[in-house]
């Protein structure tokens, strides 16, 4: 049986994945599947089922073929990303709005009603650490271990579907953390799904026209506060990390990258460190999408993986892509 490590945790309030799931399966929102599935196909049929049916987010202990646990169907419902984020979500929203409101344009009155907002804000941006649970192990790449999923039968292979990207604009260092796909086409190579209005492509394409590469980190897990401000539409610019902050109430921890100069949250399960090479362009999908039909295959950017830092006992986030519920 598969044990997770034990980490304190209340509502809006996890220091990382495990703690969260550890609190759905006490809330009974969380159930254990221990005989063994294939991640090809297999996973998404049953994960089917659960959401139709509203049902709890469920954790594969035995992965055909893989070295690690599955979670999937972690925010199924509106009652789980309330508890993820500690409050509902259209209460965060209108307090934004309404901070906004008063600071557009600034005035003396607009920031003394919004002090104890931004004074917070100000209190979240990310910490630095120098240690961290994501580089227990430090391994070569192998993607072949990680219980990656093929989600529909026409999908040109398996893709990392909950994979959190981050990267710096070469020029002004701005962070960038977003959910792209990554379409897996070897142990150590996949995919870069970056859309051309997405912010790690514009990363991406300001590095390409210097001629270099562009340094990139896939975070898989940590708190779900973070995992949910990837996903958010975010104004440009505004810093996903130091948000998923501002959510959890205090600073997410970073640590330094064991291969390259990135800060990546140290709360992490799995950080795959690597680049994004200049001019390289490979075939990606197809794609089982969210408007219920295949995204055509097409030419993208390549991720090119180095080394892969993980907890000991580590947990895949996964999640499947297709027509609502998904």
């Amino acid at each position: 049986m598969f044990a997770l490590s034990k980490t304190s945790q209340s509502g809006g309030r996890f220091e990382d994945l495990q703690a969260f799931v550890a609190f759905l399966e006490r809330r009974g929102h969380l159930v254990r599947v221990r005989a063994e599935v294939d991640p090809v196909l297999e996973i998404t049929e049953i994960v089917q089922r659960v959401i139709r049916e509203n049902g709890p987010a469920l954790l594969f202990e035995r992965p055909k073929g893989a070295a690690f646990p599955l979670v999937i169907n972690l925010f199924g419902t509106a009652e789980r990303v309330q508890w993820a984020l500690g409050r509902p979500p259209a209460e965060i929203g209108q307090q934004l709005v309404r901070v906004l409101e008063q600071l557009n344009p600034p005035t003396l009155r607009g920031l003394w009603r919004s002090r104890a907002v931004l004074w917070r804000a100000l209190r979240m941006r990310p910490k630095r650490v120098w240690r961290a649970p994501v580089q227990e192990v430090v391994e070569e790449p192998d993607l072949e271990k990680l219980p990656i999923l093929k989600c529909w039968p026409e999908d040109g292979g398996r893709f990392i579907t909950f994979g959190l990207v981050l990267t710096e604009h070469p020029k002004t260092h701005r962070r960038n953390l977003g959910l792209y796909r990554l379409h897996v086409f070897g142990r150590d190579r996949t995919g870069m799904h970056w859309q051309s209005l997405k912010g790690g492509r514009a990363h991406y394409d300001e590095a390409e026209r210097e001629g270099r590469p562009l340094l990139a980190a896939v975070i898989l897990g940590g708190d779900p506060a973070l995992m949910l401000s990837a996903v958010l539409p975010l104004p440009e610019d505004f810093d996903e990390i130091a948000f998923a902050g501002f959510l959890r109430g205090r600073p997410v921890p970073m640590v330094r990258a064991r291969t390259i100069p990135l800060l990546v949250p140290a709360h992490a399960e799995f950080i795959l460190e690597g680049i994004v090479p200049p001019y390289e362009r490979q075939m990606e999908g197809p794609f089982g999408d969210h408007f219920g039909h295949y995204s055509d295959a097409a030419e993208f950017p390549v991720f090119c993986l180095h080394r892969i830092t993980r907890r000991r006992k580590a947990i895949y986030p996964a999640a499947v892509v297709g027509k609502p519920p998904q």
